[in-house]
């Protein structure tokens, strides 16, 4: 049975409201209907960034605001495409995320109410921790399946979002985990330092130099040391920007911070093999991490190469764990999380 799903992620960049329909068994097919991003209200995206800069302490206002965007965004898209809605699977914002405390924290109001009857499923992270997985990363069982409709054999799947995750698909078998800072970091340090938001296309970073005593600063970092499964809160390396200074031109220091993430990635993989990469979130658009992937990796790819929306992935992806939700389909595993054992994942509102 295939259901109609609604999926809604709101990712650690805190940028706005990915929203995506999609049609699927829930186990080997993910046909993609539609997708729209609604942006942040300034106001929203301001008292967001100062929730996770002071401890991510959450207010009444803040929540009101976040209620009235979700709701805007969700019931647009559904009015857009007025087709009938089988089951919903909201993430909700996260603020906090920590795999030693065993804490996710996201944002989101289960009284909310949509122009659609189906039911909403949300809190995706709680078994996974409740049964010792990290709570993150959530997403790989959908890329397992984008591996199966495309034909594609042992790939990578490499999402940059506010953190980077990887997904290694090996003989059917899954294993995943957060292996670096991703835009967060680099959009954080913009924001205190210039006008810019994001380094949009990679025009800061392009003409950056490699900062080695930067680079290897971080990189020693033990979070590098451990093995997957591993995941991060967003705000993990965010000490460094302090040792870092003014002392270094802005385009040499992102254009370090940029060269990490590959480097994070050919740390753990087997340097004998040869691997497909392909790359997921806002980072793909940067030109100056997609030519430091290629400095690296012979192999690499958009996922928008294969006529599937990179900006959309995640949001699809939490379409698909609600329609599991409702077959009571496994999602979570060892590899993926460190989880004890294989479970579903969310609740019902």
């Amino acid at each position: 049975m295939e259901y109609i799903a609604l999926g809604c992620m709101t990712g650690t960049s805190l940028d706005g409201i990915d929203c995506s329909i999609i049609q699927s068994n829930g186990t080997s097919k993910a046909t993609q209907i539609s997708n729209k991003f609604t942006p942040y209200s300034k106001e929203l995206q301001k008292k967001l960034i100062e929730i996770v800069k002071n401890k991510y302490l959450a207010n009444l206002e803040v929540f009101k605001l976040l209620n009235e965007e979700y709701q805007s965004a969700i019931n647009s898209i559904i009015l857009e495409n007025k087709i009938k809605i089988d089951v919903i699977g909201i993430h909700g914002q996260t603020i906090f995320h920590d795999p030693l405390l065993k804490l996710s924290i996201q944002l989101y109001d289960k009284k909310i109410e949509y122009n659609t009857s189906a039911p909403v499923i949300c809190n995706f992270r709680k078994n996974d921790i409740l049964n010792g997985g990290n709570g993150a990363p959530i997403m790989p069982i959908y890329h397992q399946i984008i591996a199966k409709q495309l034909g594609l054999k042992s790939p990578i799947f490499i999402n940059i979002g506010g953190v980077t995750n990887i997904t290694i698909i090996d003989e059917k078998k899954i294993s995943a985990g957060d292996i670096s800072f991703g835009n967060a970091l680099i959009n954080d340090l913009l924001l205190s330092k210039t006008n810019h938001e994001i380094d949009k296309d990679g025009n800061i970073s392009k003409s950056g130099k490699k900062i080695s005593k930067i680079f290897n600063i971080i990189k020693n970092d033990q979070f590098f040391k451990k093995r997957l499964p591993k995941s991060l809160d967003r705000n993990y390396f965010h000490n460094y920007l302090e040792k870092i200074g003014d002392d270094y031109p802005i385009e040499d220091i992102i254009y370090t911070l940029l060269s990490i993430i590959p480097d994070s990635v050919n740390q753990i993989l087997d340097q004998e093999k040869k691997y497909k990469i392909i790359l997921m979130g806002g980072g793909r658009k940067n030109t100056t991490l997609v030519k430091l992937f290629k400095l690296i990796f012979e192999d690499v790819s958009s996922i928008d190469d294969f006529n599937l929306d990179g900006d959309f992935i995640e949001s699809q992806g939490m379409a698909l764990l609600a329609i599991r939700y409702l077959k009571k389909l496994n999602s979570t595993y060892e590899k993926s999380t460190g989880i004890s054992k294989s479970i579903y994942l969310g609740e019902k509102v």
